[in-house]
């Protein structure tokens, strides 16, 4: 039984204690910075050890393996405390604002700690996968359940809750990849800008975007492989699996080779090094998302009309590139300087296209644009993050989804604006 002291406090925690906890705290405050640095199969557990102060046997006193480091940096931002303070009252919009504040709060303050989980997490054994994925619908189930009770009560419009509550959160968790302190608007101003495109909607009043079915038109279908049994077709589709389900540094050359059906030698012939495949890979779901976009901005329509097929597009181009778009999300930093640098401009192409088109609707009146920076990435980060739980085949098609997130983000959660 627990001592308490004064006024039913716990007493302060003993010397040993805060120093057992300093130290668990170095590991892996050690582990996050050269993950992110160096990636999960780039850092050994001699390299935590040496900049977290420890010797290695100190170092598995607190943690049986690099696996239980990364497992452990998900408690960092996703803990107990976080359950706590989603769990609010008030009406549902409320209790949808106050969700949406928390979460913006958790990655601004644990911005490395995501991307590092998020990016790293495929390292993890099945057993921690599947603890993590009962978090993360633990988790996501309280949102789901606020977008429940308001589709009950008439707040909100009727829609699928589960999904909704994924692109939600996917837009909120995506921030780890922009937000910077000196760089960005205060979190709680960022919150408030998510809050209101997820709540109203970029629509004005009374203003329409038309037919759903109408989005459909002028989005073309996205046909990636045209041989599939040309040699640098089997080596790519070969690469976009093995990175994308063990990692760039997780795969060998040697297994990239047998899983195309080549021999070392041969792959050699067509690729210098898989690090040309990387980015062949990076550039495709680029370039076919660029030329996507204009061939949509050249056709006619309102601006409403243009950012809906945007979104319909995006989750075709989804469901040709799934592992693709995982290989984009997670392995760019593996890319050398120069091809990383030619990836980002690229992909900083399609997102200026986006941002100019909000910006424009907004001056013209065409949306309601409060500020099209937050909201562009916020539209970004919810289509973005679907590649983790997209599966095709699935309960709903790319663009059955396409379709259904054009409505939230045109017309957004709230029954009568």
């Amino acid at each position: 039984m627990t001592t308490l002291g004064a006024a039913g406090q716990s007493p302060p925690p003993s010397r040993r204690a805060i120093a057992e906890e300093t130290r668990r705290r170095a590991i892996l405050d050690a582990a996050t910075g050269l993950f992110d640095e160096r990636g999960f199969h780039g850092t050994t557990t001699d390299d935590i050890a040496d900049v977290a102060g420890v010797t290695k046997r100190t170092l598995y006193r607190y943690m049986a393996s690099k696996e239980q480091i990364l497992f452990e940096i998900h408690d960092r931002f996703l803990n107990r405390t976080v359950f706590e303070e989603v769990t609010g009252n008030g009406t549902a919009v409320e209790r949808f604002e106050h969700m949406l504040r928390t979460h913006v709060d958790v990655v601004v303050n644990h911005t490395q700690e995501i991307r590092v989980f998020m990016e790293e997490r495929k390292h993890l054994p099945d057993d921690k996968k599947l603890e993590i994925s009962r978090r993360r619908d633990t988790y996501e189930a309280v949102l789901r359940d606020i977008l429940t009770d308001g589709m009950d009560s008439g707040v909100f419009v009727r829609g699928d809750a589960r999904l909704l509550a994924q692109g939600v959160l996917g837009a909120l968790t995506e921030m780890y990849r922009w937000y910077r302190p000196r760089r960005n608007s205060r979190p709680e101003a960022i919150a408030r800008v998510v809050s209101d495109l997820f709540l109203h909607g970029l629509l004005p009043p009374g203003a329409s975007a038309g037919d759903p079915a109408e989005w459909l038109t002028g989005v073309p279908i996205v046909a990636p492989v045209k041989d599939p049994d040309e040699p640098m077709a089997r080596i790519t589709a070969a690469a976009t699996e093995l990175f994308s389900t063990k990692g760039y540094h997780g795969t060998a050359t040697r297994e990239l080779a047998e899983a195309a059906g080549l021999t070392k030698g041969a792959l050699f012939y067509h690729v210098g090094h898989k690090a040309e495949v990387l980015f062949s890979i990076q550039s495709a779901v680029v370039e076919e998302g660029i030329t996507m976009q204009s061939a949509i901005f050249a056709e006619p329509g309102t601006a409403a009309q243009a950012l809906a097929r945007m979104v319909v597009a995006h989750f075709r181009i989804l469901h040709s590139y799934h592992h693709s778009m995982a290989v984009v999300s997670e392995e760019l930093k593996y890319l050398d300087p120069e091809p990383m640098a030619t990836v980002v401009r690229r992909r900083d192409v399609y997102t200026a296209g986006i941002q100019d088109l909000l910006r424009r609707a907004g001056e013209a009146g065409e949306l309601r644009v409060t500020d099209d920076r937050v909201e562009t990435l916020a539209i970004l980060g919810m289509l973005n993050s679907t590649y983790r739980w997209y599966r095709p085949g699935g309960r709903l098609s790319a663009d059955s989804i396409g379709l259904q997130f054009g409505e939230l983000l045109l017309h957004g959660l709230v029954a009568d604006r």
